[in-house]
């Protein structure tokens, strides 16, 4: 792939930014420091990765977009093809349990040139980790519903009026904290 091939821009938050501006780590990989960018990298919560003309890539190649924090593995957000020149995704950065110190090369975005077959598979991992996802929001909902049951109503839950916000409340701040951690629990959906 030569240099001038794809491109990304943070939305609402960047000009297009090329691939030139992207340390070339070897000849399929390639980093970006989001810092670049602003050194709050929580602000930036969506990325359009695309390609900047048709054909760019071999056909059985696409382009997949990994995000890593403070050296933390790689993780899957994404990718583009001849067929699908250009993605908007989301960034979801995972919480840290200790205060990074943002600065110079902690917070990048990584792409990598794959086989288009792996990334169309990661894909589907994808959509089914967000289904199984769904099964474990609606479950912890009704655990946490539950969890007020006296006993005394039979089949009936009797509930606070303001049950939906508190779970929300206690849900967004686990998820905050751990994206994955419906996932940990280990409990199927």
């Amino acid at each position: 792939m030569s240099t001038g091939g794809f491109g990304l821009c943070f939305i609402g938050k960047s000009f297009p930014i090329s691939d030139s501006s992207f340390v070339r780590v070897d000849p399929s990989h390639w980093v970006f420091d989001v810092s670049n960018v602003t050194p709050n990298y929580r602000e930036l919560q969506e990325v359009s990765l695309f390609l900047v003309q048709s054909g760019t890539l071999d056909p059985t190649l696409a382009l997949g977009l990994y995000i890593s924090i403070g050296g933390a593995e790689w993780q899957y957000r994404g990718y583009v093809s001849n067929t699908q020149p250009s993605e908007v995704m989301p960034l979801q950065w995972p919480e840290q349990d200790q205060p990074l110190n943002v600065g110079p090369g902690v917070i990048q975005l990584g792409v990598s040139l794959e086989p288009l077959a792996e990334v169309v598979q990661k894909e589907g991992t994808k959509l089914a980790s967000r289904q199984e996802f769904a099964k474990r929001v609606a479950l912890d909902l009704f655990r946490y519903m539950e969890s007020f049951n006296s006993g005394s109503a039979g089949d009936t839950l009797v509930l606070p009026s303001n049950v939906l916000e508190r779970w929300f409340s206690k849900f967004e701040h686990n998820f905050r904290r751990d994206p994955d951690f419906l996932v940990r629990r280990g409990e199927m959906a």
